[in-house]
């Protein structure tokens, strides 16, 4: 082997982008200092990683280092992946957000507007998202959207996207509950949102979603619909924050009814989902359901399993995750009527029960799925989290 020979540099631009993509751009940039091929590489690489800079304690220079990185990039270079972590952990000036939150969004509306025509996958972290931002309709190649812990402004919307993750994000919308319009969509993730619950709009191409709620406005431990008439409720009555916008509609059932896999979880305290099954769609695609920390002693669990073995005339495989007992959840009895409509699961060939223990949970449902016409040699009882014996 020839003494000296950078065979690294010899590589072509494709080969040292996908090694610059597995990198923060506060490493990337410094290879410029290797040589002169590498000097402006840095500027035309389609992935973009920013994140924060581990100490350092001084925000203007970050600032504009982060606004260099985006107008310093070759005009026309295409974007496949923006990254965006901002993390106070690593920081030394504190509190980064909302300080420059200006300055956040004006990088986020740069990599999005002008590199629209490219754009494949976005992933923002931390990130306030005003309506501004919040129309993805001029990004026809964005696929992939991902949301972590952000504050969310507006309606969320685009014709083209086919991936959404909104988890640990604030829907902050005043009087009316934000929107979200994916048409496109084929998997959605919807998990641990705050604030007012979305409306999920028709989703007709839709294949799997996981929704979780839990700890959101919408909750009342008096109320199953939202109506508990004591007007200091927060939950049921704080129109100025959308307790009353789209009363009268389903929120999220109706926007799920196309999909063939579905994980849901409902904290029993949360309305949203009861009130959601006075108008409950038919599923008529729906194949596999996993109801996630369900309970039989919880009567808000007994109408989502009730209304989706009504609702859903092919389902083949049922899931059902009991939590460990829990005294507080096990003791909130709500209203719950066991319907008088006879009906008979005849494609359900599987039937899961996940516990940590067979006790009167596993009883219970056992005979609630007899009533509903589902054979008990279908059911498979599996015991998880068992600790090991002496």
């Amino acid at each position: 082997m020839a003494s000296g020979a950078d065979r690294i540099s010899a590589l072509p631009d494709e080969i040292l982008h996908h090694v610059m993509s597995f990198l923060p751009m506060h490493e990337v940039v410094p290879t410029s200092l290797l040589a002169r091929r590498w000097l402006d590489l840095w500027k035309s690489a389609p992935s973009l990683h920013v994140t924060g800079v581990k100490d350092c304690d001084n925000a203007s220079w970050f600032i504009q280092y982060v606004d260099n990185l985006l107008l310093l990039r070759h005009a026309g270079a295409c974007l496949d992946s923006f990254y965006l972590d901002l993390n106070e952990c690593d920081f030394g000036f504190e509190p980064f957000l909302p300080t420059y939150e200006g300055h956040v969004n004006m990088w986020f509306r740069i990599a999005l507007l002008s590199q629209a025509r490219h754009l494949k996958i976005l992933d923002l972290q931390r990130v306030t998202l005003k309506k501004s931002t919040l129309d993805f309709s001029g990004c026809p190649t964005l696929v992939d959207l991902k949301m972590k812990e952000c504050q969310i402004q507006g309606n969320v919307s685009s014709p083209f996207l086919k991936h959404l993750s909104i988890t640990s994000c604030d829907f902050v919308t005043s009087s009316l509950r934000a929107r979200i319009y994916m048409p496109g969509l084929i998997l959605l993730v919807l998990s641990r949102f705050t604030c007012r619950t979305p409306l999920l709009e028709s989703m007709p191409l839709l294949v799997s979603a996981i929704v979780r709620v839990k700890d959101c406005e919408d909750e009342c431990s008096k109320s199953s619909y939202g109506d508990c008439g004591d007007h200091t409720c927060l939950g049921c009555y704080d129109f100025d924050h959308g307790a009353n916008d789209r009363r009268g509609e389903s929120l999220l059932l109706k926007g799920l009814s196309q999909v063939t896999e579905l994980e849901l979880s409902v904290d029993s305290t949360v309305f949203i989902v009861n009130r959601d099954l006075k108008l409950c769609p038919m599923f008529c695609k729906l194949k596999t359901l996993f109801l996630s920390a369900w309970c039989p002693g919880v009567a808000a669990d007994l109408n989502v399993l009730t209304c989706f073995l009504q609702h859903s005339p092919i389902l083949e495989k049922l899931v059902l995750q009991l939590p460990k007992v829990s005294k507080d959840r096990v003791g909130t009895e709500r209203s719950y009527k066991q319907s008088d409509q006879l009906f008979i699961c005849s494609h359900l060939k599987i039937v899961d029960i996940k516990c940590d223990e067979v006790d009167w949970r596993v009883q219970k449902t056992l005979e609630i799925l007899s009533t509903y016409g589902v054979p008990l040699e279908q059911v498979n009882i599996q015991q998880t989290g068992m600790s090991s014996g002496p």
